[in-house]
């Protein structure tokens, strides 16, 4: 849809015509309203008590007055404040006071925000609205005001039949799924809606069976983006099987799909691994998921689609990004990753990448993006696979091969390489990650091979290599023997002694941003050499002291 379409129909939707065709169909009374099965956080309650609205990292204070207008030009932070999900963090608290609220907060918002106009009322927030509103139903509907209740109902109703004529302009992605989402629950929720429920599930259908890859990992290949998707499918199964209907076949079979990838992707300590802009996530929160899931099954190992190995022996998690960015619009958020890893020991995270930049300013959400990020080799400070002005990565990415070893003795390795230096440096990055059957051996061996094209078109000359070993802002790290080694120690205070030939070893600062909430120094060692002619080889490994 071109700009000047786009804001015609904008126009045409504020004017007092359209409003009549909507609230001409009325709704007297729902005839289910499903449960909202996430638990929310009595924390929060209270903030939102106080009126501190905390959305997106960011807060905004509002104290006796509705918060509609505060941050206009923050759209991260105006979505989740229209979407309504924080409606949650109200229940769990419970009581007439967190009633009240929640029924004044709606209340205000259907007189502040009734002109369809802004981010309130596009398509996946509109969608995400509904099924926060729905879902919490009881709630708002609870103290009997009849008043209340028919300004609430008319509004469902508004909402769910703009969103009907609206959905199709969902923005790419999860706005797609938010908007399908509020028009399953919609129909879900009223009587004599069944053709309506049957329709909307069908493009639900073929909406997830384009965004779920064939190994159960999401689109963006973001872990805890499969990890939220999975969650609104399962309310939504929850709903339908509450309803008294039986939940389709395709649902329960993308359900169970999705269970492995996520079991796959999580470190020691129960939280997610930080690929391509996901966050750690809450381990009770993925216990709950999974729990929730009602599927049995062991973790993947290999997730070919999604691009991740997971290599596991004793007490330790070792989990690599082995696929290129995607090349379709999820490379518009997507990092230049480079075959990075992650490493955990037991319940605490050794080794990590940067995080994600989402709900930061701009600049975090790039430089979380950039090779230099994540835990795994750069040259002349390049990224590996270059980011464009437009944000992806071109039609066309250089692909990353990886192939997995085993042996009858348990140890493991996995061998990669791709050419995304290729063009640029004439050069083949090679890495070869291996962990021992006990999980005390942690070794790697990163290769710049210079190719004879290369040489001759002296794009070899001298470039200053980097491999960078991000660590947890848990890890205590300290030089020994002259800085020929760094000794490291966890949470537990179990230690750990990294060594490299091949390079000079150095520490540096790093940042962590794997918490939605808070920014994190940190700490990163910096194998600094450089590619010749003959390329670079560098070696390095984790062991465990013996203490």
């Amino acid at each position: 849809m071109n700009d000047s379409w786009k804001r015609l129909k904008n126009a045409g939707y504020r004017t007092r015509l359209y409003r009549y065709t909507l609230e001409r169909r009325r709704i007297g009374q729902l005839d289910f309203l499903p449960r909202d099965p996430w638990p929310g956080n009595v924390d929060q309650a209270n903030e939102l008590f106080r009126g501190r609205y905390r959305f997106a990292g960011r807060e905004a204070h509002a104290p006796n007055q509705p918060p509609w207008r505060l941050r206009p030009d923050d759209v991260e932070w105006l979505a989740e404040l229209h979407g309504f999900e924080w409606l949650r963090h109200l229940e769990a608290a419970g009581g007439d006071a967190a009633r009240s609220l929640a029924c004044r907060l709606v209340r205000s918002w259907i007189d502040l925000c009734g002109d369809i106009d802004g981010i309130a009322w596009t398509p996946g927030v509109v969608g995400r609205r509904l099924v926060a509103w729905l879902s919490h139903g009881r709630l708002l509907l609870k103290g009997g005001d009849e008043k209340f209740a028919e300004t609430y109902l008319s509004s469902v109703a508004l909402q769910w039949q703009h969103l009907q004529r609206t959905h199709g302009d969902a923005a790419f992605g999860f706005d797609n799924l938010s908007a399908l989402l509020g028009l399953s629950h919609g129909a879900l929720a009223q009587a004599g809606e069944n053709d309506a429920l049957s329709r909307y599930l069908q493009q639900l259908e073929s909406l997830i069976s384009y965004q779920v890859l064939p190994d159960g990992g999401y689109s963006s290949r973001a872990p805890s983006d499969t990890h939220t998707i999975l969650r609104q499918l399962i309310a939504l199964r929850e709903a339908i099987s509450e309803s008294g209907s039986a939940p389709p076949a395709w649902l329960r079979d993308k359900i169970a799909l999705m269970v492995a990838p996520i079991r796959g992707l999580r470190h020691g300590d129960g939280g997610l691994a930080l690929f391509n802009g996901g966050f750690e996530e809450d381990s009770d929160s993925v216990d709950l998921t999974l729990s929730k899931a009602g599927e049995k099954g062991r973790a993947l190992v290999s997730a070919t689609q999604s691009g991740y190995h997971r290599l596991a022996a004793g007490r330790a998690v070792l989990l690599v990004e082995t696929a290129a960015p995607p090349a379709d619009a999820w490379g518009g958020t997507a990092h230049s990753g480079g075959g990075g890893f992650e490493l955990s020991i037991g319940k605490h995270r050794l080794v990590v990448n940067c995080g994600s930049g989402r709900h930061r300013n701009l600049d975090w959400l790039e430089a979380a993006r950039t090779t230099a990020a994540h835990s795994t080799l750069q040259v002349a400070a390049a990224n590996a696979w270059p980011i464009l002005p437009d944000g992806g990565f071109g039609p066309n990415p250089v692909r990353l091969h990886c192939r997995r070893h085993e042996d009858e003795l348990g140890n493991t390795w996995l061998d990669m390489h791709h050419d995304g230096y290729k063009h640029r440096f004439g050069s083949t990055h090679r890495r070869r990650l291996y962990l021992d059957a006990l999980g005390t051996d942690i070794r790697g061996e990163d290769c710049l091979e210079i190719s004879q094209a290369g040489r001759s078109a002296g794009a070899a000359s001298e470039n200053a290599v980097a491999v960078r070993f991000h660590l947890h802002p848990g890890v205590q790290a300290s030089a020994v023997h002259g800085g020929s080694a760094v000794l490291l120690r966890l949470g537990d205070g179990k230690g750990w002694r990294f060594r490299a030939s091949g390079a000079q070893i150095s520490m540096q600062d790093s940042i962590y941003l794997g918490q939605r909430e808070r920014i994190r120094r940190a700490q990163q060692i910096v194998l600094s050499a450089a590619s010749k002619e003959d390329g670079a080889i560098i070696k390095w490994a984790f062991q465990q002291v013996n203490s």
